[in-house]
């Protein structure tokens, strides 16, 4: 019998108070135990006229301290003194949750029961973190410092690495796994960089966004995506470059050339490119975070097209590499997940590819994403995991099941050694084992400054794509605009119409479609609220969107300005206006510059637009902008006269 939805509702509440008397009861504890773990403070040793770290607090240089050996040296020394808890400490990357807001703090809660992260630091010898949350730059810099000082303060004295998604997006122009963070300098999209085709300014966003994260403490980028935008259904569309893959290699070289710089150093943020081997052909453009997701599949024969980013980002001294949750299917001899697939990460990426660096896991494939190996048990899937070239797990924290897998030689030593000096070559080459501190005084100085906020608002401007023109744009400053979804309080010039029948012009904004969720696939809890992030496959706007729009056009010349995030069906409105501007996450004030005319639209369309939802329906996954008749094609943009 299924259970009701009451029934439902009244079990996960009765969890979750479970789950905060749990927390309020046992972290006072947790506090007490990892405080005894601590040993002394770092101190300074002089050397030769200059300062080393005493990070093991020996009271003496160890090699592994002395910032003038190569990185090579430094890691063999360290890891000779490492124990076989400390190194599997360093294959794990689970959250660290500052300022978190509902959201994250539930999932905190839920998942590990809001455990400390000092904890982890010390007790687990974890020293990689991903931030959630939504925290003000200088207390996100706070936070950063005082956990490097308890790091500092364990065994030996090993920093932790801090890893971010996007944070710099406009608040509505985000989607899964990218976020606008108050106090961070705004920029549109990835898909909305890809829109200006401009490798320079994409360089320039990841310039200035490297300083942002550096002056916070955060040191790896969990982006961009190298994956491609071939399936318009696909719900992360919005972080790739677009379908094309020449166009995404050359931006996504350029993006981590402004993070990274010429030579990793102190003054570099890594970038992780992902989804490898490419997560853009999902089968029916279903998500692999579900169930309902997990097949990757190439009808069109093309995967060595959606390779080609990753090629060129690996002969540009990529460090660290993500691969996908789905399974490749019939790609290789066996389907399971990428994480899984020993032909994927060990053949082609570490032999035919020759990548040196780590790869990191997505989020959550041993405890929850395992497709294809969900038969196995936990001990099993890490296992297989690792033998298939895995070196760091994202989203886990399973230390003592892998230590136990060590100790009953189910793993080998030697094979987690190989991981272990992956992982340390970053940090030594970062220079966090030197000084893994920021300034909290130069964070205001450095982060959201006017020259960035500048700078990312001229980005909106060149990302915006005018579709269509009826000799209507720019709009005249003396005309009279009804608005419906924009805001235009505070905006100089612009004459606003309280109500349709006084207006000259009606503008509308609509944001991505998004028509109900993805099915998950399974019945499971943690799937079910997950599949309320992403969309059906749908792109078709709503029957009463339609209405409106159709009316406002009986009535006035009609403007719509649509965000495509996600590629929409635009073929009737594209009719019914006179004028159509696409846009990848920008502010109002972008938006009324461009429609004014005190910004010349220069944008070109990253994907193509397709016509119908049949159409759609009958493309090949794999393969870009092959709808037979779109309304608008890839590269299309239109300018004002």
């Amino acid at each position: 019998m299924k259970p009701s939805v009451f029934s439902r509702v009244f079990l996960a509440s009765l969890f979750i108070v479970s789950v905060l008397i749990v927390n309020f009861i046992f972290s006072p504890i947790e506090r007490v135990l990892y405080l005894i773990k601590l040993k002394p403070e770092v101190e300074m040793l002089n050397v030769d006229r200059m300062s080393f770290r005493d990070l093991n607090k020996n009271g003496q240089l160890d090699p592994y301290e002395d910032h003038r050996l190569d990185t090579s040296q430094r890691v063999e020394n360290l890891i000779q003194q490492m124990t076989i808890e400390e190194k599997v400490g360093t294959l794990f990357h689970p959250p660290v949750t500052v300022n978190p807001d509902w959201m994250f703090r539930l999932y905190s809660l839920f998942v590990d029961g809001g455990r400390l992260t000092e904890s982890e630091i010390i007790g687990q010898h974890i020293n990689h973190f991903n931030l959630y949350g939504n925290p003000k730059p200088q207390k996100l810099a706070r936070r950063l410092n005082s956990l490097q000082k308890v790091a500092s303060r364990s065994r030996l004295g090993i920093p932790v690495t801090i890893s971010s998604d996007p944070i710099h997006e406009v608040p509505r122009g985000g989607g899964v796994a990218s976020f606008s963070l108050d106090g961070f300098s705004k920029w549109p999209s990835q898909l909305g960089l890809a829109a200006t085709r401009n490798s320079d300014l994409v360089k320039q966003f990841a310039t200035i966004a490297k300083e942002e994260y550096l002056a916070v403490g955060i040191r790896t980028a969990l982006h961009p995506m190298a994956d491609l935008a071939t399936e318009p259904r696909w719900a992360r569309n919005f972080g790739t470059f677009g379908s094309n893959n020449t166009l995404s290699s050359e931006l996504t070289l350029a993006y981590m050339d402004g993070f990274q710089g010429e030579v990793i150093n102190s003054r570099s943020v890594l970038t992780m490119v992902k989804h490898f081997p490419g997560g853009g052909p999902q089968k029916n453009g279903l998500d692999p975070h579900l169930y309902s997701g997990r097949e990757q599949v190439y009808p069109g024969g093309m995967f060595e097209y959606h390779l080609k980013p990753f090629r060129d980002a690996i002969d540009n001294n990529l460090a660290v590499i993500m691969p996908y949750y789905g399974i490749t299917v019939d790609q290789t001899s066996e389907n399971v997940a990428i994480g899984f697939n020993k032909e994927l990460l060990t053949d082609l990426l570490r032999g035919e590819l020759g990548y040196k660096g780590v790869i990191c896991s997505d989020w959550g494939i041993i405890n929850g994403r395992h497709w294809g190996v969900s038969d196995l048990s936990k001990e099993e899937r890490y296992v297989k995991a690792i033998e298939a070239g895995i070196d760091q797990f994202g989203g886990e924290k399973d230390t003592d099941v892998v230590v136990t897998l060590i100790q009953k030689n189910s793993l080998s030593i030697d094979r987690i050694n190989k991981s272990v000096r992956r992982i340390l070559k970053n940090k030594f080459d970062l220079g966090l084992f030197d000084n893994p501190y920021v300034n909290i005084e130069e964070v205001e100085n450095k982060v959201n400054t006017d020259r960035n906020i500048a700078l990312g608002r001229q980005a909106q401007k060149q990302s915006v794509v005018l579709l269509k023109n009826n000799s209507i744009l720019p709009l005249e400053k003396k005309l009279s605009i009804f608005i419906d979804g924009l805001n235009a309080k505070g905006i100089d010039h612009i004459n606003v119409a309280n109500k349709l029948e006084e207006a000259d012009v009606v503008v509308v904004y609509l944001h991505t479609v998004f028509n109900g969720n993805q099915p998950s696939g399974i019945d499971r809890l943690a799937d079910n609220v997950l599949s309320s992030i992403f969309p059906n496959q749908d792109l078709d706007y709503s029957e009463e969107i339609l209405q409106k729009l159709n009316f406002y056009a009986s009535q006035k010349p009609l403007i719509v300005v649509a965000d495509l995030n996600r590629p929409a069906v635009l073929e009737t409105i594209n009719r019914i206006s006179h004028g159509l501007l696409g846009t990848f996450g920008v502010d109002d004030e972008v938006i009324f510059g461009i429609l004014f005319g005190d910004s010349v639209p220069t944008g070109k369309l990253p994907f193509e637009i397709p016509s119908s939802m049949s159409e759609v329906m009958d493309q090949l996954e794999d393969v870009p902008d092959d709808t037979k008749y779109p309304t608008f094609e890839i590269g299309f943009g239109l300018t004002y006269p």
